[in-house]
């Protein structure tokens, strides 16, 4: 069956040009050369359909096929009627016949395969080539030849034809719109994406793509719901592989076979593999691999062979029996193995395995134990399709061993849970079973069921059977549960037990134990509020070899070292360990978002640097995934970051929700290195929404037994009394001169956050209780000053300075403090409460004053902190400064866009609930401002009632949900958005208070009280 000619429109054209001038007196020769299958002869018919149109006498023949009589039948030439002297070839015949003149009409010879040509009709050929270019006749000669013949007497042939000036014409291979065009010719109809593969395997020639089509169409191929073509999905029907199998015939056998060992182990495979899968040696299988890249079966890339087309692939491999390739996949795995090659070997028995070949699971579970700790995902993308959701039997549980260390290392407690209980229910060795419970046991420490995980923590470890691995691992689980910040005396015991229980397995002190061991160690000392001495076992490298420790997210020490150092302020210290990923490299190039147990981490620091939508962000990304599969600290860490920045934007009632889920948390453990921030987060929403003596009394509800001042060595004026230590101080407003107590709140609360202690004072102050806020200003400084490491020692020298400067009242600390904070918050309140101090002082105090508290009402605005700035705004309303906080826009006339800033903080909070009353407290406005501004808002929003107002404020947020929840655009590295230092011209940024006069002298001179 002939089909449309496509893709050779402009040789059809050239060709019926020379037609033309053939017909004119003006005679030349083409030659048409391409590949077999390219429509050399296809051309060649179509040129002598077109000739005879034009009414030419044609002379076609095989040029091997010139002596048949019918070849110059048209002309009327016989073998009687030639000359003698001419011979008795019939070009010569033919030439001398052009050469008389004797041609009533024009003549077209057309000659098929030159190739194929004899010497006689080679020399014939020159002859009437040489004619054609010296004399002016009504004749075309159009010539076929395949490309790259080989024959020297057709190249030298074909040499003197171009040098008498004939037409070389190359076939070039087809586009892929008249491959497609071509296709839907011979299917009946246009092919979809399914089919891309056919048409590539065909090469763009013309004659493979009909061979193909036509194969495919033999098979019955359906039609697609579009009316286009499509290849179904399952194995290449038999003539469709019989078709691209057929060229592949010609190769020699051991060519075949490579071809066939490269189809099973995949499309691409490195040399290495293949002669590992051979048993050869490379260089043995060079010409072979030479041989089947010239035939145009395979490619290289730089570092593998590939099959050129997928199609071919997988006929090659289709055609090899199945059990032949699970065996040959196995025994490939096997090979690897034994090299220590445990990757390759474990995608190699994973394919074995899934085809059936159960020889490949002892192999698959060794080759996964080998993986689990170094290439996680790996292991996960090869198991998890074996082993499915439910395991067949005991010897399929066995993988869900490595299958879930991998889980847990990724940070998926969740699934790795479920696994783990799907091996124990299906029946398990009894090795397996324990090991599977204790990470069952880890997986649900991580999720926060600390007494589940305890419990079966202690069922492990009263088991018969019980590998050194999985006992190591429930010790761990069984310390971490039964650490309380009651007993930390008893949880440092257990972590040194662990410790050495650790370096005595051949793991030494690369364990996950040990990890656990120093992250025990390090909690507990900032339990007891030794910072210097938390971070220095968070930091331990175990091992001689500086091994890190493994990066399973139950006892990954990272993410509690960064959620310690921004506890400390100390941001850029966090943002390195938070963003430089605790996985191995080998995993970050796969996949570089936060490695788990950063995000929320990452949230804080967004939060503290005052970049609250991003907090947000992060908060909710952390927050809206499953809660078994969210870490323990993860879920602190974020709950407290989304219910602060309500705070902070003066939504108490939004934080509510996420407070008593926090508070719910904290009464099941406090043990977490972020149940401090957790902590002062419930206590900040309850004093927001109830006063200071209702946080206050919620604090000793939570922690009735909290310990004493914890020691600090080496700080001066301490008396050791009992388990704690008492710090004395020199007396001062504020603070009991002489007196000695410890101080009675959990060291994880006054370090849970670079302002945390300070607030407590103020705290403290505001509830009455003068005695509690001495004894946290008394550990600040003692703690400072007993810290050799410089995070701790800045945190807690400004927080001490702070906190002092409040006690004391003394203008000299809070500049120092203002100066030394980094995060903008912390700064603009110590920049507050030095211009609180100062504004009833003097004409030059109270300048100075303004001067504070104006650069802490940008400090505020550059927190987000919208109540902090609304009552710094009250504080300069007081002191006859009136700052315009609203700004000139173009707005409608009605609608949402058009209430100003303060009109929608307004209706923000009224439509939560709040009364005027509680809007202006909060706003620092009067009442009937407040009323002033709603008039505005219901005329605006043309409505008349509150209800209506929360109605459209619901429906708002709702429309905005799902852009605020979509990620940015643009993709940066977690943490790199963080950098925000002291805005040029702020105190922080030259480390010293600014002023138009002398202010250092000014503040640091006492006053008219005498005070400083």
């Amino acid at each position: 069956m002939s089909y449309a000619l496509r893709g050779r429109e402009p040789l059809r054209e050239l060709l019926v040009d020379a037609l033309s001038g053939a017909a004119a007196g003006q005679g030349r020769g083409v030659l048409i050369e391409g590949p077999a299958g390219s429509g050399r002869s296809r051309m060649l018919a179509e040129t002598v359909s077109l000739a005879r149109e034009r009414g030419f006498t044609v002379c076609r023949a095989m040029a091997d096929h010139v002596a048949h009589p019918a070849f110059l039948a048209p002309l009327g030439l016989t073998p009687a009627g030639v000359p003698a002297a001419r011979g008795a070839d019939p070009l010569h015949r033919l030439a001398a016949h052009l050469a008389d003149r004797a041609c009533g009409t024009p003549v077209l010879v057309a000659l098929d395969d030159l190739q194929w040509a004899g010497p006689a009709t080679l020399d014939a050929l020159r002859t009437l080539s040489a004619l054609l270019a010296t004399r002016a006749l009504p004749v075309l000669a159009v010539l076929t030849r395949a490309s790259r013949a080989g024959d020297p007497a057709v190249d030298r042939c074909v040499a003197a034809l171009a040098a008498d000036a004939v037409v070389r014409l190359e076939l070039e291979p087809l586009r892929e719109d008249s491959v497609t065009a071509l296709v839907a010719d011979v299917l009946g109809a246009p092919p979809d994406e399914t089919l891309s593969g056919l048409c590539a395997a065909a090469d763009g020639v013309p004659g493979r793509v009909v061979e193909l089509a036509a194969a495919l169409a033999g098979t019955g191929v359906t039609r697609a719901a579009d009316g286009r073509a499509t290849l179904p999905a399952g194995p290449l029907p038999d003539p469709l592989r019989e078709a691209v199998l057929r060229p592949l015939r010609e190769l020699p056998a051991t060519s075949a076979t490579l071809l066939d060992v490269i189809a099973v182990l995949g499309r691409s495979v490195a040399p290495v593999d293949l002669a590992l899968a051979l048993g050869q040696d490379v260089r043995d299988l060079m010409p072979l691999v030479q041989e089947c890249v010239t035939a145009g079966v395979l490619a290289s890339t730089e570092r593998q062979l590939v099959f050129r087309h997928a199609l071919v692939w997988q006929a090659v491999r289709e055609a090899v029996p199945p059990p032949v390739r699970a065996a040959l996949t196995q025994e490939l795995g096997e090979r690897h193995a034994r090299r220590g090659d445990f990757a390759s070997a474990a995608r190699h028995l994973a394919a074995a395995l899934l085809a059936g070949e159960r020889r490949a699971l002892a192999g698959l579970e060794r080759a996964g134990r080998e993986l689990a700790g170094r290439a996680p995902r790996d292991v996960v993308a090869l198991l998890d399709p074996v082993v499915g959701e439910q395991p067949s039997g005991p010897a399929e549980a066995a993988l869900l061993v490595p299958l879930v260390g991998a889980l847990a290392a990724l940070g998926r407690p969740g699934r790795a849970g479920a696994l783990a209980r799907a091996g124990l229910d299906a029946g398990c060795r009894p090795a397996t079973a324990a090991e599977l419970a204790a990470y069952l046991a880890e997986a649900e420490l991580a999720t926060g069921a600390v007494r589940a995980a305890g419990e079966r923590a202690e069922a492990v470890l009263d088991a018969v059977t019980v590998p050194p691995d999985a006992r190591l691992r429930a010790l761990a689980v069984r310390a971490r549960a039964r650490s309380r910040t009651d007993a930390l005396t008893a949880v440092r015991a257990a972590a040194d037990e662990l410790r050495d229980e650790a370096r005595r397995v051949p793991a030494g002190a690369g364990h996950p134990a040990d990890a656990a061991a120093c992250l025990l160690h390090g909690l507990a000392h900032w339990h007891e509020g030794r910072p210097d001495a938390a971070l220095a076992e968070l930091r331990r490298t175990p091992g001689p070899g500086g091994a890190p420790y493994p990066a399973g997210h139950c006892w990954d020490v990272r993410a509690a070292l960064g959620t310690a150092l921004l506890d400390l302020g100390a941001h850029d210290q966090a943002r390195t360990v938070l963003c430089a990923a605790p996985v191995p490299e080998y995993d970050r190039a796969v996949d570089p978002s936060p490695a788990p147990g950063t995000g929320a981490p990452l949230a804080v620091l967004a939060l503290e640097t005052g970049d609250l939508e991003r907090a947000d962000r992060m908060a909710a990304e952390v927050l809206g995934g499953p809660d078994d599969d969210r870490l323990l600290t993860d879920t602190l860490l974020a709950l407290a970051v989304r219910a602060e920045s309500a705070l902070r934007r003066g939504r108490p009632r939004d934080a509510r929700p996420d407070a008593d889920r926090l508070l719910a948390l904290l009464r099941t453990d406090r043990f977490d290195i972020a149940a401090g921030r957790a902590l002062r987060t419930v206590l900040r929403v309850t004093e927001a929404e109830s006063g200071p003596h209702a946080a206050l009394r919620l604090l000793r509800d939570l922690c009735p037994d909290t310990p004493g001042d914890p020691g600090i060595p080496g700080a001066p004026d301490e008396e050791r009394t009992g388990d704690s230590v008492a710090v004395t101080v020199p007396g001062g407003p504020g603070l009991p001169g002489g007196a000695a107590a410890p101080c009675p709140l959990p060291g994880a609360l006054l370090l849970a956050g670079p302002g945390a202690a300070v607030w407590l004072v103020r705290l403290a102050r505001a509830g009455g209780e003068p005695e509690l806020a001495g004894r946290i200003t008394a550990w600040l400084r003692a703690t400072a000053s007993a810290s050799p490491g410089s995070a701790s020692k800045e945190a807690m020298a400004n927080a001490a300075d702070h906190a002092e400067g409040l006690l004391r009242e003394s203008a000299t600390l809070l500049s120092r403090a203002a100066a030394a904070y980094r995060d903008p918050w912390s700064r603009a309140r110590a920049e507050e409460d030095l211009g609180t101090l100062l504004k009833d002082g003097d004409d030059t105090d109270r300048a100075h004053a303004v001067e504070r508290l104006q650069s802490a009402l940008q400090g505020y605005d550059d927190a987000g902190a919208a109540p902090d700035a609304a009552r710094v705004r009250g504080t300069l309303r007081g002191l006859g400064v009136r700052r315009r906080h609203w700004t000139y826009a173009d707005r409608p006339a009605t609608g949402w866009a058009s209430l100003t800033d303060t009109e929608r903080a307004v209706a923000d909070l009224v439509a939560q609930g709040l009364t005027n009353r509680e809007t202006a407290d909060l706003m620092f406005l009067s009442p009937y401002t407040v009323n002033f501004h709603l008039r505005q808002i219901f005329r605006k929003l043309s409505i008349t009632s509150r209800v209506e107002l929360a109605r459209m404020h619901r429906d708002l947020e709702q429309q905005q949900a799902p852009a605020a929840a979509s990620p940015p655009k643009r993709r940066v590295h977690p943490g790199a958005a963080y950098d925000r230092r002291p805005r040029p011209g702020h105190p922080a940024a030259a480390g010293t208070v600014r002023s138009a006069h002398d202010t250092t002298r000014a503040l640091t001179a006492p006053d008219s009280r005498g005070r400083r």
